[in-house]
């Protein structure tokens, strides 16, 4: 309010309005420098908190009120006080996009590792906290109940700002750290919807807070159900341009909150949250882009806002807390926090050990900042924000320094990762991910972009996600902390060392496995430095090609050696579990260890050969007899365009000679319309030229190779077995003296089994 002097001097309406202008923007001024200071200094003390490893809110907080009224006075460079109503609408927003990033960090696989415990800590556990809290209010410093009560709400939230990194720091176990973030991130919203309703019920208006809150939590649920889900539906469907993805994500949760907000004030916390959550759950492949622009966007809310709110805070307010309201202090922590956790883990399956950790361990963070400076705002009482304040930073510096230590010696912290990651989910890989997880009982985790692929391990219970297998980042989620080890098993050879690179960091250099590759290896001295990741199985070929093997039944994945097995098949070692741990170098097997074989069947020509297609035959020229080779086939195989075949395989012959040597050539093509692979083996007694060169020697056995389309792998392998087999003099002497189509098939058997 700008009260006006000097009429009397002749001051008329102009000047006044200059003056009123002047006086506006002095206001702007203050407000500009305000926020800039509280961003720019929230940032600069994030990186020095993270640079002493000291707590960032501890950090933040002393500089808040450092370069605030309390300290610097009328020079003080954040003064909260010029935003007026801004600031509540600064700090709403922002909470709204910290709470978005936190439902997007939300995983199911983490909440079914404990359900139980994560609905009563959402239910009983609040309610524990909620009056706990406001009975040692009420008798310990002698509040009002009124104002108890309220103090015992801000109390509830833990908060996944201060959850979040200490978890990530001390790595405890997997259902702990589930349960805690879990907690985190939910009790936020619902925290908030309880000081409001407790506000509501002490400002006289007790059925219109029963009913507010229960149209909060109903319509927040259902906006942020349906924003999220839109926003990645519209992203999944690439009609949000790649470069701006970040900025539509920001929009979308900025829209959800306004929206919910419009209609029903102060759902819009709890809109953010779901809607980070169910965008999360959709699995769109820019959920790691917008995850990694939301943390560091969190990060720099969270500075600018505790810089503003720590501003706020006066020193006497802290020095009048007097010895009472430490006690109370002590009580929460001590007290009402493990009597929470007692209670809410009767019935459950939680050890001694994990129940005193929990008991321990609930920082509060932002939103309980946040909520008890409005509160104190509305209600011009500043006893609830101290002691809030006084809670945070108490819970903060106790529990986020010790907790370590606590896990350490309870013996909770996360043992050393030994699960495994596959890259690739074909059918190889599914049965090597089932052997692991099955009879080695380690954790394993399939990762590929083929989102089929996926579906078909999932439907063998094996857990599979799609995602790019090159990000490191995935280590953070739920279900890849047990993952201490990783094998690359595509061909993509490219793509094998670029995944074992973004790990090697990560994990470790003696963890990341790829598949060796001959292209792979053969270029492997034109690099610098050895490929990152430690090759396995020379012997064995493409991994798909193994796949669509497994799908024909052709190989097959056995733990233990198999003597039947290996007289018909070529036996590949791949693992052996020794000593309760997996060794994947075969010169390291021990004769006790269990190990895990691929048998392949060593007869893709073989099974193309037919009796009634082994000949003899007379052949004025090459043409003659590829022609004769050929009408043997097309009455096996009437769906063969002869003419288009005969033309493609002379066309072929006169350019490039398939003449292998030593009297034999191996014609061959590839057929659309054939359903199996076919080879005619005809012996020429006098020999025909494969060249128009004079002199050039004649075959008098020749394999004539027809493969069908799909199968361009086997293809390849059968000209392979073909060319290890006839290298052999004394095969290719039985091939030349056999006189029955079975003694041909012999000769070869006896070679390539």
């Amino acid at each position: 309010m700008v009260f006006y002097i000097g009429f009397g001097s002749g001051w008329g309406y102009q000047e006044l309005r200059v003056i009123d202008t002047l006086l506006a923007v002095q206001d702007t001024h203050e407000m500009l420098m305000t926020v800039v200071a509280a961003v720019a200094f929230g940032a600069l003390l994030l990186v020095v908190a993270r640079r002493l490893h000291l707590p960032a809110i501890v950090v933040l907080l002393v500089g808040g009120v450092a370069l605030g009224p309390a300290v610097l006075g009328d020079r003080a460079l954040i003064n909260p006080e010029g935003l007026g109503s801004g600031l509540v609408v600064i700090v709403s927003l922002a909470i709204g996009i910290i709470l978005f990033e936190s439902g997007l960090t939300l995983e199911l696989t983490g909440y079914r590792s404990a359900p139980g415990m994560i609905k009563r800590l959402l239910t009983i556990g609040v309610l524990v906290t909620w009056f706990g809290t406001a009975l040692i209010v009420r008798f310990v410093i002698g509040e009002a109940w009124d104002t108890a009560i309220i103090a015992g709400s801000l109390v509830i939230v833990t908060g996944p700002t201060v959850i979040g990194p200490l978890l990530k720091r001390i790595k405890v176990t997997q259902r702990l750290h589930s349960i805690l973030h879990w907690e985190g991130v939910l009790i936020d919203p619902l925290g908030v919807f309880i000081v409001l309703l407790c506000y509501e019920w002490v400002s006289g208006e007790t059925q219109v807070a029963l009913y507010n809150f229960l149209a909060r939590v109903a319509w927040g649920t259902a906006v942020g159900a349906a924003g999220g889900l839109l926003a990645a539906l519209m992203i999944r469907r690439s009609l949000i341009p790649d470069d701006i993805v970040n900025v539509f994500a920001l929009g979308s949760a900025v829209l959800t909150f306004g929206l919910a907000e419009y209609v029903i004030p102060e759902s819009g916390l709890l809109a953010v949250t779901v809607a980070g959550f169910v965008f999360g759950l959709t699995g769109t492949t820019r959920l790691k882009q917008v995850r990694q622009f939301k943390a560091e966007l969190t990060d720099l809310l969270i500075g600018t806002l505790f810089m503003l709110l720590a501003a706020r805070l006066e020193i006497r307010d802290f020095q009048e807390f007097g010895a009472a309201g430490l006690l109370s202090v002590g009580l929460v922590i001590f007290v009402v926090r493990p009597l929470s956790i007692s209670l809410c883990s009767v019935g459950t399956d939680l050890g001694v050990r994990e129940r005193v950790f929990l008991s321990w361990v609930a920082p509060r963070g932002i939103v309980a900042a946040s909520m008890a400076s409005l509160i104190a705002i509305n209600l011009g009482d500043r006893f609830v924000e101290t002691l809030t304040y006084t809670v945070i930073v108490s819970t903060i510096i106790l529990q986020g320094t010790t907790a370590g230590s606590l896990a350490r010696l309870l013996g909770l912290r996360r043992k050393e990762p030994t699960g495994w990651m596959i890259v690739g989910a074909h059918a190889f890989a599914r049965q090597l991910a089932e052997f692991l997880s099955r009879a080695a009982k380690v954790h394993v985790v399939l990762v590929d972009t083929n989102s089929r692929a996926v579906r078909d391990a999932k439907a063998l219970s094996l857990h599979a996600i799609t995602a790019d297998a090159r990000d490191a980042s995935l280590l953070d989620r739920y279900d890849f902390q047990g993952v201490g080890n990783i094998l690359a098993l595509t061909d993509n050879e490219d793509l094998n060392v670029r995944v074992c690179e973004s790990w090697r960091d990560a994990i470790g250099r003696d963890h990341v496995f790829r598949a060796t590759l001959a292209a792979l290896a053969a270029g492997a001295g034109q690099r610098r430095e050895a490929p990152a990741g430690t090759t396995l199985w020379p012997r064995l070929p493409r991994p798909t090609l193994v796949a669509a093997e497994m799908e024909r039944g052709e190989s097959v994945i056995l733990a233990d050696r198999r003597d039947d097995l290996a007289r018909s098949h070529v036996a590949i070692p791949l693992f052996a579990i020794q000593n309760d741990r997996i060794t994947v170098d075969a010169r390291q097997f021990r004769p006790e260890a269990r190990v895990l074989y691929l048998y392949r069947k060593a007869d893709h020509l073989l099974r193309a050969i037919l009796p009634e297609l082994i000949l003899t035959l007379h052949a004025r020229d090459i043409g003659d007899l590829i022609t004769q080779m050929v009408d043997q086939v097309v009455r096996i195989e009437p769906a063969i365009p002869r003419d288009q075949v005969l033309e493609e395989i002379l066309e072929r012959e006169r350019a490039f000679p398939t003449l292998l040597g030593y009297g034999i050539a191996a014609p061959h093509a590839i057929i659309p319309t054939l359903k199996a692979r076919r080879c005619a083996v005809a012996r020429v007694p006098e020999g025909v030229s494969f060249s128009m060169r004079p002199g050039e020697e004649r075959a008098d056995l020749v394999f004539l190779l027809l493969s069908p389309q799909g199968d361009p792998e086997g293809h390849l392998a059968a000209l392979a077995e073909l060319a290890r087999a006839v290298i052999k003099p004394e095969v290719r002497e039985r091939l030349r003296a056999a006189n029955t189509p079975d003694a041909v098939i012999a000769a070869l058997r006896e070679f390539l089994v």
